[in-house]
């Protein structure tokens, strides 16, 4: 696999010179192709970050991945492309403030004069547009507002805005870090006990106007104008859900695994 083939499998062609729309078009199908998820986390198996390994998984599987997956193979074709990149690492804070380590992914882009954030790694959260760093009014990135702000202490934060209000999505700084230092937050994200993608189902994937999430028993569906939500509480129901929203390729016995473990227990808390 190479990255000509990632261009193919987004439908793209390769730019001649980096520019803003191949960026914007770029970041919209990644996201719109690849589903977020984490579930070679949670059937145990070896999730290599080499590039190869990536390509192979994400996209000519299909298996989709995380941010230590979706960012690094965007970043290194962005750079392949031209573009003038910088890998970042942030700390997820989901609007709690906590001592947590830095496990989140995401890229830095120079082009046309600005400075934009860009994740295609951040499940039903993630901006679906890169946003840029000096706009001091919210940015629509599909169904959702964002901003960046920076901070007291030479670092930014990704804002969500709901219902008016800021939301923190995750802290980070431009620091300089290497493949060395995702390693490290890719070991803690998928082997330490108490890491959210140890624990939990996380599949997502995202159009301009619509998200689908699946979060552990929970199953939502938003759209500009609505938003179902509907409960996991069969393996049935959960392969149904992957194979026929997500177009993953899994087998019956795998989601019988999966909420056996990670999503039954979490239906009897629910109901007690």
């Amino acid at each position: 696999m190479t990255y000509t083939d990632y261009l193919k499998a987004l439908n793209l062609a390769h730019p001649q010179e980096p520019n803003l729309d191949f960026l914007n078009t770029f970041t919209v199908h990644h996201i719109e192709r690849f589903t977020f998820n984490n579930l070679a986390v949670l059937l145990h198996k070896d999730l290599p970050l080499d590039s190869h390994s990536i390509l192979k998984k994400v996209v000519q599987r299909g298996a989709g991945g995380y941010c230590f997956e979706h960012n690094k193979i965007a970043y290194e074709a962005l750079a392949e492309w031209g573009f003038n990149v910088r890998l970042v690492l942030a700390k997820v804070i989901n609007n709690n403030e906590r001592a947590v380590p830095r496990t989140h992914r995401l890229t830095i882009v120079e082009c046309a004069g600005e400075t934009y954030l860009v994740d295609v790694g951040f499940g039903a959260s993630c901006p679906i547009l890169p946003i840029a760093f000096n706009r001091k009014t919210p940015q629509k990135a599909g169904l959702e507002y964002y901003q960046i702000r920076a901070t007291n202490h030479n670092e930014y934060e990704l804002l969500l805005l709901k219902e008016g209000e800021p939301f923190i999505l995750y802290r980070f700084d431009l620091a300089q870090y290497s493949d060395a230092d995702c390693e490290v937050g890719h070991f803690y994200s998928h082997k330490h006990a108490s890491a959210v993608f140890v624990n939990n189902v996380v599949v997502s994937q995202k159009t301009p106007t619509e998200t689908f999430s699946l979060a552990n028993q929970r199953f939502k569906h938003a759209t500009e104008s609505s938003e179902s939500v509907s409960i996991i509480d069969s393996p049935e129901k959960l392969f149904g859900i992957l194979r026929h929203t997500f177009d993953l390729c899994i087998e019956p016995e795998l989601c019988e695994f999966l909420f056996t473990h990670h999503i039954a227990p979490k239906l009897e808390i629910t109901k007690n």
